[in-house]
């Protein structure tokens, strides 16, 4: 990819990473003389979508709602700002494939998870997923309850020495939020919704 090694702001982007219709992602390191530094993952959010307003406000979402986070089981942010025109995330970089990525691979062999392994993932995601649920923000201490809305194979990331993160809350859900989901509009992928999302109920 021509951006591949291009100079963006403080950061040098290295490689890509995953490229989708709204966003790119990028491995890359700080742009010191020594090129030291540990590596990191940049998120950018393409021109076209970082002009937008709504998208502009989901991104704003996903910082405010993650920036305060420190767990094992949850990529940690590091630095957001505005390079190019475009949006971006700098946030820890996890060494592995995302779990559709696995997924894709044992059917290719024709085998399945252990059970063991599976249930283990699942209960990594679950310490995350309910750290976030209690998160209590920092000043008021009230808890946000926050809801992921897109618990996907895709954002669930395994690292080749075992660790379990998720990523991405770009579309989730906490009582700070400003807006309001519109009727009819459901966020997240359909195959992996919660029943009382499904039906409109309380999250």
């Amino acid at each position: 990819m021509a951006d591949a090694l291009k100079k963006f702001g403080k950061y040098f982007l290295l490689d890509p990473i995953a490229q989708g219709g709204m966003a790119e992602i990028y491995r890359a390191r700080m742009a010191t003389p020594d090129g030291g530094g540990r590596l990191l993952a940049i998120k950018r959010i393409l021109a076209s979508y970082s002009q937008n307003a709504e998208f502009v406000s989901m991104f704003k979402a996903e910082i405010k709602t993650t920036s305060g986070f420190t767990h094992p089981n949850i990529v940690s942010l590091y630095d957001y700002g505005e390079e190019e025109k475009m949006l971006y995330i700098a946030m820890e970089y996890v060494d592995g494939r995302n779990l559709r990525q696995f997924i894709t691979r044992f059917a290719e062999m024709k085998t399945q998870f252990p059970v063991d392994v599976s249930v283990y993932i699942m209960e990594q995601v679950a310490h995350g997923m309910a750290y976030a649920h209690n998160y209590k923000d920092k000043f008021s201490g009230k808890n946000l309850n926050i809801v992921h809305r897109d618990i996907s194979p895709q954002n669930i990331i395994i690292s080749y020495d075992g660790a379990v993160k998720v990523i991405d809350f770009g579309i989730a859900k906490a009582v700070t939020n400003s807006d309001s989901t519109r009727a009819g509009v459901i966020k997240g992928k359909p195959s992996y919704l919660s029943p009382e999302q499904i039906s409109g109920e309380v999250l």
